[in-house]
């Protein structure tokens, strides 16, 4: 039987995001990806993950892999609706904000920031609101990269998944603010779990060591010469990733 992955891409991104690791990866992988726009509940992580869990019983999946956005709604999807049998990847993911850790106020902080971001979404525009949103410094390395122009244009192509009123609900619905945190979650889940980030990826980077330090079963692998948008930027090192999880025994 021919293996099967399914694939959840990031904020403002569609499934034309995998193209590059779809086209890397061996023949003989099924391959499923999801669209948040047409295919997940995206008012918040928790109902996207319900959707998700939904369509995973139609159509299981040997491994779940996600994409920031994308990850934590594999993330909360494996913890919340006890998945049977699917192994996830989690690229470029954070497995949330914890008060105990990062303040008691960091919630509120990220969604007050998140519903400034909706806002801005709104009443400018995707195409202003991709401008501003890639200038963010977790994206620098990103801007440099030969992907990054086409990438844009997708993200504004009426053709493609652009709906800044969905977009403007998802980055508030789906903030982390909004989210429960994961970090526990991690050591239950660790056996069948790996976490993906770029080496040039400074703030993921960071995260991921303290989820080793959470869960410390839990496989973590660093792409060298790659930074926040793993999917685009290292797109062959993502699909040797999926292959050599797939060749592991469940």
């Amino acid at each position: 039987m021919r293996p099967r992955v399914t694939l959840v891409h990031g904020f403002l991104g569609s499934p034309a995001d995998w193209a590059d690791l779809l086209s890397a990866l061996e023949s003989g992988i099924d391959c499923d990806c999801v669209s948040l726009r047409r295919d997940l509940d995206c008012s918040s992580v928790a109902h996207a993950a319900e959707t998700l869990a939904k369509r995973l019983a139609a159509r299981p999946s040997e491994l779940l892999v996600g994409y920031s956005l994308g990850g934590r709604i594999a993330l909360e999807c494996a913890a919340s609706q006890q998945l049977q049998g699917s192994r996830v990847l989690l690229l470029s993911t954070s497995p949330g904000i914890d008060p105990s850790v990062d303040g008691a106020s960091a919630r509120d902080e990220r969604a007050k920031e998140d519903d400034a971001r909706a806002a801005r979404l709104r009443a400018d525009g995707i195409e202003s609101f991709i401008d501003a949103w890639y200038w963010l410094p977790l994206f620098a390395s990103f801007r440099s990269h030969q992907s990054f122009a086409e990438a844009c244009l997708r993200r504004t192509d009426s053709s493609v998944e652009p709906d800044a009123e969905f977009w403007a609900s998802c980055v508030a619905g789906c903030s982390p603010g909004r989210t429960v945190a994961r970090w526990s979650a991690l050591a239950e889940l660790a056996s069948r779990t790996t976490l993906a980030v770029g080496a040039q990826d400074e703030r993921y980077a960071a995260l991921a060591q303290r989820a080793q330090r959470a869960a410390p079963n839990l496989r973590v692998h660093t792409i060298e010469n790659a930074g926040h948008v793993l999917p685009l930027e290292a797109p062959a090192e993502c699909a040797r990733l999926i292959e050599s999880i797939l060749r592991e025994k469940p």
